[in-house]
């Protein structure tokens, strides 16, 4: 019984679920709420119309590994030590949010694809299938997977941090490895008549480039041997691979809706890096041209906070999502996380300040500086740089670096590399040995 005068306790409420659903090697520009005219994209419209849709959304690094170590730590490339994929480990001493959240009362569960060099996930997550190399093969079983859990939850279980990793549309990857020449290979009877037009910016090249975006175009790339004709066919094949991971990402969707876990689940979507689809003469990812650096990106709050708003002015990184995903589940971030929780510009809380830049790395040497106005692409012990108004000339068109009028905006942008690399605990990293080739039968 109350004493006289006293309320009753205000019952706890209970933490979010968390489901983290990404993509691999979606452009940024493939969803068709978001004007895309050549995919049908249903369930991430759903989504968009939901949530907040960030527009200028980054990856921290746009490779696999890389961008996935950051999502997981909320560190960048220079401090978990995982600059390109495989052969270099995440730091071991480096916490993921699967061991974060999973102690701190979260059921920490993933299914699909994880490939964070270094680290066996089945050390950080209760896992329900296994990652595979090819989404058209697997993504089906994945989404069933997570759907199953899903619809297994009952009222007393712990909150869950739910992670889908589905592969599509990184079977693009593949496609470009079998048109090695300009021979049309398809299943079905003819080309369709609907074939995307080539971007507007398909064959600029600004100049100078650095090396390493002349060798991405180089000699050895089948693309420098397709027609137009080829260029678009690849560009089909990519949006329907596109709306093959849009169909599992509806599959959770009906799951979220029809058991009521949506009332009280935080969604995060996005993509790990973009793909080059044509922009600049390119496919693929490990550069940081818009086409592969941009990424889409999502938050629905719980009861589909959002509004379906679009963002267009908050810089956004990969290195946010570790941030964003504790300040719902209401713990402490991962340790030094250099991202900013996205929670308040989700619940369309005023904040008095946000980032006025944001970074990226690739490939050990390069950088990338992004302002509202400007990018700077720059590699070390490379003289060649690339600076983009990016108002005036989203498609990154003009290099505008050697001109005597941006010198003080490359020397400005130069100086917040600097400053930012100087926050960091920068780590020397050393590729890990190959194993030798197993025998037969061993």
């Amino acid at each position: 019984m109350l004493g006289a005068g006293r309320a009753p306790a205000a019952p706890r409420r209970r933490p979010p679920n968390l489901l983290f659903i990404h993509t691999d090697q979606q452009h940024a520009d493939t969803v068709s709420a978001w004007g895309c005219p050549h995919a049908r994209t249903p369930a991430m419209d759903r989504l968009a119309a939901m949530g907040v849709s960030f527009e200028l959304s980054y990856s921290a690094n746009p490779v696999c590994c890389p961008a996935r170590a950051a999502w997981y730590t909320g560190r960048p490339t220079l401090e978990n030590g995982v600059i390109m994929n495989d052969r270099y480990p995440i730091a071991p001493d480096m916490p993921d949010l699967g061991q974060w959240l999973g102690a701190r009362g979260y059921d920490a569960v993933y299914a699909g694809k994880w490939h964070v060099t270094g680290r066996p996930f089945t050390k950080s997550f209760r896992v329900l299938t296994p990652g595979t190399g090819i989404g058209e093969l697997t993504d089906t079983a994945v989404a069933r997977a997570a759907e199953g859990f899903l619809r297994s939850r009952r009222p007393g279980d712990p909150p869950f941090f739910l992670n889908v990793g589905l592969l599509q549309p990184h079977d693009c990857c593949y496609w470009v490895f079998e048109h090695t020449d300009d021979t049309v290979r398809t299943r079905i009877t003819a080309l369709p008549e609907d074939l995307p037009p080539l971007p507007p910016n398909h064959s600029v090249v600004p100049s100078p480039e650095p090396t390493l975006l002349k060798n991405r175009r180089g000699e050895t790339s089948p693309a420098v041997r397709w027609s137009q004709r080829q260029w678009r066919w690849y560009l089909w094949n990519y949006h329907r691979m596109v709306e093959m991971a849009d169909a599992e990402i509806g599959r959770l969707l009906d799951a979220l809706e029809e058991t009521g876990l949506i009332e009280n689940t935080v969604i995060v979507w996005s993509a790990d890096h973009g793909d080059g689809l044509g922009r600049h003469g390119l496919t693929s990812k490990m550069f940081l041209y818009d086409e592969a650096a941009r990424v889409p990106l999502v938050v629905v709050g719980p009861g589909r906070a959002g509004g379906g708003r679009r963002d267009r002015t908050h810089l956004v990184t990969g290195l946010d999502i570790a941030p964003t995903l504790c300040d719902f589940a209401g713990v402490e971030s991962l340790p030094n996380a250099r991202g900013l929780s996205l929670r308040p510009l989700v619940e369309g809380q005023s904040r008095p300040t946000w980032r006025e830049c944001l970074f990226a790395e690739t490939h050990g040497t390069g950088r990338m500086v992004r302002t509202p106005e400007y990018k700077l692409i720059t590699y070390r012990g490379d003289p060649a740089e690339q600076l983009f108004d990016m108002r005036t000339d989203p498609h990154e068109t003009v290099n505008l670096a050697g001109e005597a009028a941006r010198a003080d905006v490359v020397r400005e942008l130069h100086r917040r590399l600097d400053e930012w690399e100087r926050t960091l605990e920068i780590r020397n990293v050393e590729p890990r040995r190959e194993q030798p080739a197993r025998r037969a039968g061993a």
